[in-house]
């Protein structure tokens, strides 16, 4: 029976969109939320429709993860310097008609400001991309969600997680609910994914995807060596807040624009550094440029 009822829950999640991001769309269609946005600010910055924004209010890491993008990407992270968390609160609640805001890093969790960042967010769709670090759980019911919808995005890395599922589900079950948690597994071939589906479903807890990023042979290539026309579509904002196009280009300090002069309005871009950028080279719509 228990069986039956994971395997309904699996078709159903699989296929709909979440109901949280589904009200936060509807929302948006039928009260609309522009001006609610930048209310208070001298002047709002229109995203044009953008899918999203990445936001990198940390970058530290100890570059061992298999299946990071900055394993790969870069040899060694380049050193930033870090804005104050009022900055990142005034640019962001600045930013409207745009989807959602990524949070990503290193570990974001770890950053000592992102509770109050959160909190000084209004009228946002949220994605917290984390690996849960314990150290921090038992402040996650300090995040406010009264003008947001926040999602933590948590990932189990079956290779380096040195919590066993046991554990790590019971960390999952104390996120609170109005954070909207969901699990998502690193798909790696030395582990049978779904004996690790299996041992979470006996804890009721569902895993919702698998996440990798696959390195390919472009990512060994160390210049430049095709000029396309960008379609990332991935604006991704340092810890200094100097603007990139991608996030190949922001690990390797390539065309940062500070945030005050970027032109979010600017989608699709000539780019010399295709062959360094891991979206870039699995998208099949990139246009390239003879030169």
């Amino acid at each position: 029976m228990s069986n039956l009822i994971f395997r309904i829950k699996f078709f159903f999640q699989k296929r709909l969109t979440p109901i949280s991001v589904l009200r936060w769309d509807i929302r948006s269609i039928i009260k609309g939320n522009r001006k609610e946005r930048w209310a208070g600010y001298e002047i709002g910055i229109d995203l044009s429709g953008k899918q999203h924004i990445h936001i990198y209010p940390t970058v530290g890491c100890n570059l061992h993860c298999y299946f990071c993008q900055n394993m790969f990407y870069v040899e060694k992270l380049p050193k930033y310097t870090y804005r104050d968390v009022k900055d990142w609160i005034h640019w962001l609640n600045r930013l409207y008609n745009f989807h959602h805001i990524d949070i990503q890093g290193g570990e974001p969790l770890l950053w000592p400001d992102i509770i109050e960042l959160l909190n000084g967010l209004h009228h946002h769709n949220i994605v917290v991309f984390t690996n849960l670090p314990k150290t921090r759980i038992h402040e996650l019911d300090k995040i406010q969600t009264k003008t947001n919808n926040i999602t933590l995005n948590v990932s189990y890395h079956p290779l380096e997680e040195k919590r066993d599922v046991a554990e790590f589900a019971d960390d999952f079950k104390r996120i609170p609910k109005n954070l909207k948690p969901s699990l998502h597994v690193i798909d790696v071939p030395e582990i049978s994914y779904k004996n690790v589906r299996a041992a979470f479903a006996k804890r009721g807890i569902f895993i919702e995807g698998l996440s990798a990023i696959v390195p390919t042979e472009y990512n060994k290539i160390k210049e430049p060596f095709k000029t396309v026309v960008c379609r990332s579509d991935m604006d991704c904002i340092a810890p200094d807040m100097m603007v990139y196009h991608c996030t190949g280009l922001m690990l390797r300090k390539i065309g940062g624009v500070p945030i005050e002069m970027y032109n979010f309005n600017n989608e699709h871009l000539r780019c010399d550094y295709y062959g360094l950028c891991g979206p870039c080279t699995s998208m099949k719509d990139i246009k390239r440029i003879d030169l």
